[in-house]
């Protein structure tokens, strides 16, 4: 098996991969980098693809990070196409379906993959949304507007394409296992959530799961625990993700819900880790996290790449620290999230002609702030969550809070 070699290896072409990589370059030039993606593209912008218009074209050249053309340039390895299938910490080498590098330290950055349920396996026009290719293929598939979608999973990947469909003049339905969508943020939350998608057409079923589906006088249903009949001829799935660490089953490095790492995103000797599927101590909120969004994989790409040049150079290495953030466009607004739930919070609602705001309280201090809209009063108390945030500091950035609040239940 023919054999290369490298300074730094980073396995995945995700987002935190090439944050990794252009860290690497930046903090020590001359090491070489190598990035191993099963992916034939360079790494690009994934949150788009749920939100672009029908109507606009969808181009991959477009969505590609130039930085990662930058890094080609400077002598960045892309192996693209190719899959990691093992790695071996105590050799320092990655097996791959096409060959092996030896390395010197590792980034893994292997992120999540879509869960289908077996109902929907194998079938025709059934689509996930993680990939350029994915999303191609389902807007190939919705061209024809008298063709029924129906999605499974109401969170943000699916209701993000459900806005898509509706602002097209589509039909669509929406179908959530849950009688509260994001009901972890409580139900007022999810009461405003089922709202904005009501309002402006989605057709909603909440508290029902999909049990099978049915083809009848040339058109498909889909059949739910409820009795009823969703037409159903192309089928989004997003119903959740799972870490995808079963290439790792050999390695030695731990797995308990993703890729287990320390402070530094350090797993075993000389393997670091980032992205959907890495699972660290926060402490900024004194918790062990997973992360399933876009802004904290690139995050702790960076924060990869930086301890892996600490590790090469005998450095000591730089705790990751963040507040975990996450923001959907939805029907023309924005929802963002940042902060942590620990469990046990109050919740303090407030609504004004702006939107919805969201503070979830512990004793004196908010961990987290949820808001529809409110975007500048938002981004304000997102950078005061860097540092414990004062119940008082918050009320004053959080315009007529105080007299218009109201708590709210959370699970």
């Amino acid at each position: 098996m023919p054999q290369t070699a490298t300074d730094v290896v980073i396995i995945g072409g995700s987002t935190a991969a090439l944050r990794a990589a252009e860290t690497v370059t930046r903090q020590a030039p001359e090491l070489d980098v190598t990035i191993i993606s099963e992916e034939a593209h360079l790494p690009y912008e994934l949150p788009p693809l749920s939100k672009i218009p029908l109507k606009d074209h969808v181009d991959i050249e477009s969505l590609v990070y130039p930085v990662a053309r930058e890094l080609r340039e400077k002598g960045v390895h892309y192996r693209l196409g190719e899959r990691a299938t093992a790695i071996d910490p105590a050799r320092r080498v990655v097996t791959t379906d096409t060959g092996q590098v030896r390395y010197r330290a590792a980034i893994i950055t292997t992120g999540c993959e879509p869960i289908v349920p077996p109902m929907f396996r194998g079938q025709q026009d059934v689509y996930v949304l993680r990939r350029f290719d994915d999303s191609v293929a389902l807007r190939q598939a919705v061209e024809d507007r008298q063709r029924s979608v129906a999605i499974v999973g109401a969170g943000f990947i699916g209701g993000e394409f459900a806005s898509t469909l509706i602002s097209d003049g589509r039909k669509v339905s929406l179908i959530d296992l849950s009688v509260h969508p994001l009901i972890r943020f409580g139900e007022e939350v999810s009461g405003v959530y089922e709202e904005l998608h009501r309002y402006k057409g989605v057709a909603t079923f909440f508290g029902v799961g999909a049990t099978g589906t049915i083809e009848r006088d040339g058109s498909r249903f889909l059949q739910l625990s409820d009795g009823r009949e969703v037409a159903a001829d192309v089928i989004v799935v997003g119903v959740g993700v799972r870490p995808a660490v079963s290439w790792l089953g050999s390695s030695g490095i731990p797995l308990d819900n993703g890729i287990v790492a320390d402070e530094y995103l350090h797993t075993v000797e000389g393997v670091f880790a980032a992205g959907d599927a890495v699972c660290w101590p926060n402490a900024r909120f004194n918790a062990t996290m997973r992360i399933e969004h876009w802004t904290t994989a690139a995050e702790q790409g960076r924060g990869a790449g930086l301890n892996a040049v600490k590790y090469l150079k005998d450095e000591p290495l730089v705790p990751f620290v963040n507040v975990p953030f996450f923001w959907s466009d939805q029907h023309g607004q924005r929802v963002q999230w940042a902060g942590h739930q620990l469990g046990g919070e109050q919740v303090v609602f407030n609504r004004n002609e702006g939107g919805e705001l969201f503070l979830f309280r512990k004793g004196d201090l908010v961990t987290g702030v949820l808001a529809f809209e409110r975007r500048q009063e938002f981004v304000q108390l997102r950078a005061k969550l860097r540092q414990p945030l004062a119940w008082d500091v918050a009320l004053g950035i959080a315009s007529g809070f105080e007299s218009t609040a109201r708590e709210v239940p959370v699970p």
